[in-house]
């Protein structure tokens, strides 16, 4: 098999029952219905961490952000940020003849080192912070062309840049990662989106983010590009003050389900199969799977697996336990219908831990651990070793840092 062209489009604190795929009725999304049509629908997907940086390091790594000792979001000023030995999937690519490209936000640090372009991408367009940092400046590569970013048009501009890199790029293979702003608030929008949606400001955000993800598809349609390129759609966390969790608990930067699950669409016309996977997953997954399908060995200290299978036509294969972070703590673990909630790190509490049936108790309302101490003896023998491994590698960076 070929290896393929790779498009991820992230957006920022989208809710997964705001696509169409997900059963949204009052946001419209045909470009995200169209993924479905001809793809995976991953329904168990969970992000890599509970916040913006540690979910984008752990997406772009395979590995938990919590290794690397990152703060919920990177801020102006701050030393903290992705160290730059740190294999990025663009990295790793790279060494497979992948042209790399970051348009959007970068929000993985501002120090030494730790720009877009030192983290292996070739080409950079757009911010290194997200919507909650003002003045917003937007950069070309690591220039700054404007000091405070108007983020409503963010959308449009860094399709554009990503565009113009594919076709710089149509002979492949490439990566282009798609980091919007959108729908993060402040809702700021295009004027013809202005109450295009039946959702207010936020639904609005969404729908201009579907939008130009049609633009994009519809440029690979006219580069005879489609394809060669597997598309995926997805989000760093779920919805913070507004969107829609499928009715389930929480929201960011929660680790209940409505906090964490977030959509995941992948289609590669011709290849992937119409499917809907249910096996719980995580954005961790991403980086060995890229790695798989461009025929890179991935480095063997990975916390994601490979679902590459599901991504290129065949069985979706099984997958070990989720884990969930919250800031430096794994506090949560879904291992198949099971998910197991613990005070690590937060202090011991009274109702902790909690063990939720999430197949058939979507709310997470029902604390079942004094029904099933088997299962929560099976699941905190591994979150605790994890949380071990994770601090002990996370106090060995801080002290070399020092040194």
């Amino acid at each position: 098999m070929v290896p393929p062209n790779v498009v991820v489009v992230l957006a920022d604190d989208l809710g997964i029952g705001d696509l169409s795929p997900y059963g949204s009725r009052l946001i419209r999304t045909p470009a995200a219905a169209r993924l479905e049509r001809r793809g995976v629908v991953c329904e168990a997907m969970y992000a890599a961490a509970a916040t913006d940086t540690p979910s984008r390091a752990g997406l772009l790594t395979g590995r938990y952000g919590a290794r690397y000792g990152l703060p919920a979001s990177t801020e102006p000023g701050g030393d903290a940020g992705l160290p730059p030995e740190a294999a990025t999937v663009a990295r790793l690519l790279g060494r497979a003849g992948y042209a790399t490209g970051l348009f959007g936000q970068g929000r993985l640090g501002t120090g030494a080192g730790q720009h877009p372009l030192d983290h292996g991408f070739d080409r950079f367009e757009g911010t290194l912070h997200g919507t909650d940092v003002a003045p917003l400046a937007w950069h070309q590569g690591r220039t700054v062309v404007e000091d405070d970013t108007d983020s409503a048009s963010a959308a449009r501009r860094l399709t554009d840049a990503a565009l113009d890199f594919v076709d710089e790029q149509r002979d492949g293979p490439f990566l282009a990662v798609l980091s919007h702003l959108a729908p993060h608030a402040p809702y700021r929008v295009e004027p013809r989106f202005h109450g295009a949606s039946a959702a207010g400001a936020y639904g609005d955000a969404v729908e201009q983010l579907d939008h130009y993800l049609g633009v994009l598809l519809r440029h690979l349609d006219r580069g005879r590009l489609t394809d060669r390129t597997l598309v995926i759609l997805t989000s760093d966390n779920g919805p913070r003050y507004e969107g829609r969790t499928q009715d389930r608990r929480g929201r960011k930067p929660e680790v209940f389900d409505g906090g964490v699950r977030v959509p995941f669409l992948a289609s590669w016309p011709g290849v992937t199969r119409r499917t809907r996977d249910r096996t719980p997953r995580s954005l961790l997954d991403l980086t060995p799977s890229l790695c798989a399908l461009a025929g890179v060995d991935p480095p063997d200290d990975l916390d994601g697996e490979d679902l590459s299978p599901l991504l290129s036509g065949g069985a979706a294969p099984e997958r070990g336990p989720v884990y969930l972070f919250f800031d430096q703590h794994p506090n949560a673990v879904r291992s198949g219908r099971w998910k197991l909630h613990v005070a690590f790190g937060a202090g011991q509490t009274a109702y902790m831990p909690q063990l939720f049936d999430v197949e058939a108790d979507v709310r997470e309302a029902y604390n079942l651990a004094a029904l099933h101490p088997d299962v929560v003896e099976r699941l905190s023998g591994p979150l605790a070793a994890l949380r071990d491994d994770v601090a002990a590698e996370a106090a060995a960076r801080k002290e070399a840092a020092t040194v």
